[in-house]
């Protein structure tokens, strides 16, 4: 976890970077964003709170004594997150992230650019907000998953918690423990599962794993299954409806799923018009619910549905 947070000190200039070292050493390794905002004062988000940061590594709720964050800050980080080419990464300028060296993540906001059309932004200007998310990887994290729902061999299970339940986390893992024995596709749509990074990923997603990295899922998947032969496809946030025939395919045609969804129980998983609809039609064996909180990631209930 330590070498995440160096690989995304990185990008932030040496008083900012410095004000970071000086936190003890577990607090530390319980940074899970960074954030930046124009004007005003540094901070990081542990344990679900953000706090400010001061020089000398104090955690405060008060912003009185934290840095300041300047103007030159935020360009400086956003230069280096970029590779000081902005115009080398049209999509990650379009959609407000992008995954730099580690797998973390640096989110930004400022002035919509809208394209000719004036429909679709097509980059940002002006940045005035910047959030360095530490990836995490908790290796052996899937065990409880991968023990008893997978004791009898591969299915297809969707993985379901409110916001903040380590879904990600868990399937990642998951993916790792699969592909010591079958081939896995993994559908990274926004870049959060393998956090590829110069077509390499940052995160360890197994010896017989392929990634597909920032495809529409539904082009993702039907071309994995046309092409890659898999025995099982990876995909995070099932949710739009054009996403309902895609999955279809994977599933008739002999691929197991394992999917994740937001929702806290069985009658929310099934309200959900995607997860509903496949649920009913009995293209999943298992919804295991994971809990929030000092339960993050850890198993809830497990609901056979076949």
């Amino acid at each position: 976890m330590k070498s995440k947070l160096n690989e995304a000190l990185s990008v932030l200039p040496d008083r900012l970077k410095r004000s970071v070292l000086s936190l003890n050493e577990r607090e530390q390794m319980d940074v899970s964003e960074l954030r930046m905002r124009k004007g005003k004062w540094f901070s990081a988000v542990l344990y679900g709170k953000e706090y400010f940061i001061c020089s000398d590594g104090r955690l405060m709720t008060e912003c009185s004594d934290a840095c300041n964050v300047l103007d030159e800050d935020i360009a400086f980080t956003f230069r280096k997150a970029f590779n000081g080419s902005v115009h080398a990464y049209p999509r990650e300028m379009s959609e407000g992230f992008i995954t730099i060296c580690g797998g973390n993540r640096v989110g930004f906001c400022g002035t919509a650019v809208f394209d000719e059309s004036g429909k679709n932004i097509e980059s940002t200007s002006n940045i005035s907000s910047l959030n360095i998310r530490i990836s995490k990887e908790i290796k052996d994290c899937s065990d409880p998953i991968y023990y008893r729902v997978f004791k009898d061999g591969l299915c297809s299970v969707i993985i379901s918690s409110a916001p903040c339940g380590g879904k990600t986390t868990v399937i990642r893992d998951l993916g790792r423990k699969l592909s010591e024995a079958y081939k896995v596709c993994i559908i990274d749509e926004r870049g959060e599962i393998a956090s590829v990074h110069n077509g390499i990923p940052q995160c360890d997603v197994g010896a017989r794993t392929d990634v597909f990295n920032r495809y529409p899922k539904t082009t993702a998947i039907i071309t994995a299954v046309r092409a890659l032969s898999p025995d099982v496809i990876i995909c995070d946030e099932i949710g739009q409806a054009v996403e309902i025939d895609a999955l279809r395919y994977a599933y008739t045609s002999g691929v197991k799923l394992i999917c994740t969804c937001h929702a806290s129980d069985m009658n929310d998983l099934t309200s959900r018009p995607v997860a509903g609809k496949l649920i009913k039609e009995k293209a999943f064996d298992a919804a295991v619910f994971l809990g929030t909180g000092s339960m993050c990631g850890k198993i809830i209930s497990i609901d056979k549905l076949k």
